[in-house]
């Protein structure tokens, strides 16, 4: 069986060379093995939404990807807002401020989540203590 983390890590690589169709095949592998992995579903996501001059229904197979990362995460900010942007290229703007919305909302929810580990003294305000 194929390592996924290597075959993410190809897509991200297809990706950086904008081979966008390319890229969706090597992320789809990895779902196709682990339906879970987030990241391959935000690749699949991105590169689907960068490639969609190519082939504008590409869209549509962004929608999918960014969708099923929001199930897996529904706290998950890129998710919505790559959902966001999908709609607002789609000429929906309703649907790209609710996604934006659950965006917003995720984003609060994360922070408000760092603001309590700081208090509680789990997390530092040092950037090098982080790691």
């Amino acid at each position: 069986m194929p390592d996924l983390d290597d075959l993410y890590m190809e897509g991200l690589d297809l990706f950086a060379d904008e081979d966008f169709a390319g890229a969706v095949a090597k992320f789809e592998q990895v779902v196709e093995l682990d339906d879970t992995y987030i990241d391959a579903w935000h690749g699949i996501a991105r590169a689907c939404f960068e490639g969609r001059e190519g082939d504008p229904r590409m869209l549509d197979q962004a929608i999918v990807a960014a969708t099923r990362a929001a199930e897996l995460d529904p706290d998950d900010v890129t998710a919505y807002s790559t959902l966001s942007q999908i709609y607002v290229m789609k000429d929906d703007k309703e649907t790209a401020e609710h996604w934006g919305g659950k965006a917003r909302v995720a984003g609060w929810k994360q922070q408000l989540t760092r603001d309590k580990a700081k208090r509680s003294g789990k997390v530092s305000d040092d950037p090098k203590k982080q790691l």
